[in-house]
């Protein structure tokens, strides 16, 4: 069966209220709709008062490709039709399309997202100098009940509707501006909490750049690094991380970039911007943040393989596509034993025989505490440059601890807060949330909070002689309170 023979037989769009006498159409679509039908309620204009009115209302469940039979039918006698939709104009194009070749006199007026202009009311949005100062149901925003009533009432003092509607619409209206007025004067000042890095993120380390160097953003859990102190800044499409910089380069002194491209966007699409820096031949280093799972929405695996995607599979994908330079950098160089550049030798060959002997020649792994000097060496390079920053997601490590897939480490860091001077650095070092202040008699000191800490233990980075840590212990768990007979 042909398409719009399947919306007819089952009458998928349809008319709701309809008259022979009818007028004024509004047609919507989906919560459009049932923001229309509350509107008419707000105005006072029950289904009797719409018939007395010539009220035709219209409901469209198939919104592309309009229907033309049903629509023409609901068209059919109307002086005016308001189509009521969310967002861009898909439904009011296709009914203007479909009305255009009508008879000037039985072609009614659309009206839509725009209001008539003053004056001359020939031309179309695109004539006007400026159309958004003629909103009628704006695109730039959601619509409510309160402003559909707004612009019903307003159309329909236009085509002209008896002195008691007028007057009833209006005390409706005075009553729905009251309350909006209402609703804009509640304040609740809960304090400003502005989103972060998870403890343990490696974002928290990851997003990190020298002095003097600035990064782009891209999409993920580490756009947060825009509101970070980071000298990052803008954000861009998945596939369009750093492409921004191709344009940027050449009206700027700045000469070099970082940009920020995570692994589940890295096989999205993102691949697709490395190689066009590369043809562009511009100076960036691309930061692959590879955290071993799809963080942002939900801590699945990367990649569409059972065993999904790893490092070397990136680092095989970044030296084929011509990078100048590859370093991977990661919180754990020994399972990368015998391709680690600095460190003394492990013998964690063992866990990890998938990593071992599969990257690329010349790849280099070194650990994070070394990420500002790769950095400050890879900034003075030309060309296009990657590092591969290897750390897993902290939220998907304390899902994986509590299933009991990884074990968790028997080291446990404190803060001695008779010690503690308060200076913060380790919140620095860190940028972790589970580094929080503690009020004491001695002025404020610092504590972690053992019960959201991932165990990164960047926080010992700190110049800090009050930090402890404890080996083979394990957190004592508060007693409970024996329950009254």
């Amino acid at each position: 069966m042909p398409r719009s023979a399947y919306i007819r037989a089952n009458k998928l769009n349809y008319n709701v209220i309809a008259g022979p006498k009818d007028r004024f159409g509004i047609i919507a679509s989906g919560k459009a709709f049932n923001d229309t039908r509350q509107a008419l309620v707000d105005l006072g204009l029950d289904e009797d008062t719409c018939h007395q009115l010539g009220i035709r209302l219209h409901k469209v469940n198939v919104v592309w490709p309009l229907e033309a039979t049903i629509t023409r039918d609901f068209a059919e006698g109307l002086q005016e039709i308001l189509v009521v939709e969310e967002k861009r104009q898909v439904i009011e194009y296709q009914l203007k399309e479909e009305l255009y070749n009508w008879r000037a006199d039985v072609r009614p007026n659309v009206l839509g997202k725009f209001d008539e202009p003053e004056g001359d009311a020939s031309g179309g949005e695109w004539s006007m100098p400026n159309p958004s100062e003629n909103w009628l149901l704006r695109a730039k925003a959601d619509l409510t009940p309160a402003i559909i009533a707004k612009a019903i009432a307003k159309r329909l003092k236009k085509l002209g509707v008896p002195a008691d509607i007028i007057a009833r619409m209006e005390t409706r209206l005075a009553i729905i501006e009251a309350r909006e007025r209402a609703m804009a004067a509640i304040e609740i000042d809960t304090g400003e909490r502005a989103p972060w890095f998870c403890s343990g993120c490696p974002h928290n380390t990851s997003t990190r750049v020298p002095e003097g160097s600035r990064a782009v953003g891209g999409i993920g859990c580490h756009y947060m690094a825009t509101w970070m102190d980071r000298s990052t800044s803008t954000f861009t499409q998945m596939g369009g991380e750093g492409v921004s910089w191709i344009g940027q380069s050449a009206f700027t002194t700045d000469t070099h970039v970082f940009a920020n491209l995570g692994d589940g966007t890295y096989f999205h699409s993102g691949l697709l911007a490395i190689p066009k820096s590369i043809a562009a031949g511009v100076n960036i280093t691309y930061k692959v943040l590879y955290n071993d799972a799809v963080a942002m929405t939900g801590g699945q695996q990367v990649g569409e393989r059972p065993e999904g995607h790893s490092v070397p599979q990136i680092a095989h994908s970044l030296r084929a596509e011509g990078v100048a330079k590859l370093v991977i950098v990661t919180d754990e160089p020994e399972k990368y034993h015998g391709r680690m550049h600095t460190g003394p030798i492990s013998p964690a060959r063992a866990g990890h025989p998938e990593l071992l002997d599969s990257l690329p020649p010349g790849v280099d792994v070194y650990h994070r505490d070394e990420l500002d000097r790769i950095q400050r060496e890879f900034r003075e390079l030309k060309g296009t440059t990657a590092i591969i920053y290897d750390q897993t997601c902290a939220t998907e490590k304390r899902r994986r601890r509590k299933r009991g897939t990884l074990a968790t480490p028997d080291k446990t860091v404190v803060i001695n807060e008779l010690v503690c001077e308060g200076c913060g650095d380790c919140s620095v070092q860190s940028n972790c949330l589970s580094v929080e202040p503690l009020e004491t008699e001695f002025g404020r000191k610092r504590r972690i909070n053992q019960n959201s800490c991932n165990k990164d233990y960047s926080c010992v980075n700190g110049f800090c002689p009050s930090f402890v840590t404890v080996e083979g212990g394990s957190l004592k768990k508060p007693k409970k309170e024996k329950r009254a007979a």
